[in-house]
């Protein structure tokens, strides 16, 4: 298996600690302890380094735990390096 480096758009923006945290939380709840948090322009970016089979696999399991913490993914990003095959 192999690690794969993405990140994933979430339409949420906590404006302070204490939602920073509830978020933090509801993540690491939902198997997303492989992923750090940083804002962005549409919301909020979880950076992920995800151990799977393939790239397909990374991102279906990646979107499926942030998706059941309650959040919707809006885009996927990755750089190019990313992508060889």
């Amino acid at each position: 298996m192999a690690a794969f480096r993405f990140s994933l758009i979430v339409a949420i923006s906590p404006s302070d600690d204490e939602e920073i945290l509830a978020v933090t939380d509801a993540l690491g709840e939902a198997g997303c302890t492989d992923a750090s948090i940083r804002g962005h322009s549409d919301g909020m970016e979880l950076l992920f380094s995800r151990t799977a089979r393939s790239l397909q696999a990374a991102l279906s399991s990646a979107v499926f735990d942030v998706e059941s913490a309650g959040f919707r993914v809006v885009r996927v990003e990755m750089e190019r390096e990313a992508i060889s095959l």
